[in-house]
């Protein structure tokens, strides 16, 4: 199960719960880029700028088992550095964990130490950002939530239905 989508869908809240219900291994990407580089997220970015932490994102990707059961939170911006965004199914059903702008805009003040893209930037360039990103999600995606609609636990609910692991009510996304 992969998630996908803008910097504060909640991808990885949705995804530690999601990771308990299902009884699986729970990885964030972006954490494994870290732990691979041996230096903070926003360290890369500083040091080897946005394509370097792109380049570090596919490989890391790339590293993890295809076939294996895991929930995958993937940073805002994978859809940016895929050739194919699509390609993200062969690693299994991708979840794109969708929100209105004034919601991702909201969510995402006083987090700009540890998200590099917004440092410096004005909300019309993320909200560029965040429009530029969406056929890049939707093109990716199996399936779209709105998790500004839903909390984290009835989202994480929803793609264990969609997933075939679990029972709720209603359709999904």
């Amino acid at each position: 199960m992969i998630l996908i989508g803008f910097m504060g869908s909640g991808k990885s809240t949705v995804g530690s719960r999601l990771a308990a219900m299902s009884g699986i291994g729970f990885m964030d990407l972006d954490d494994l880029v870290a732990e691979e580089a041996g230096r903070a997220v926003p360290e890369i970015f500083a040091a080897e700028g946005e394509a370097g932490f792109r380049r570090r994102e596919r490989e890391a990707l790339e590293s993890l088992p295809v076939g294996e059961p895991l929930v995958l939170a993937t940073g805002g911006g994978l859809v940016d550095a895929l050739d194919e965004p699509v390609s993200l199914r062969e690693r299994g059903r991708v979840f794109w964990l969708d929100l209105a702008w004034h919601t991702a805009w909201l969510r995402l003040q006083g987090t700009e130490d540890a998200r590099p893209l917004l440092a410096g930037a004005s909300p019309a360039q993320v909200q560029e950002l965040f429009l530029r990103r969406r056929p890049g999600y939707a093109a990716a995606a199996d399936f779209r939530l709105r998790t500004d609609l839903a909390g984290a636990e009835q989202v994480a609910r929803m793609i264990m239905v969609a997933s075939g692991r679990g029972h709720g009510e209603g359709d999904v996304g």
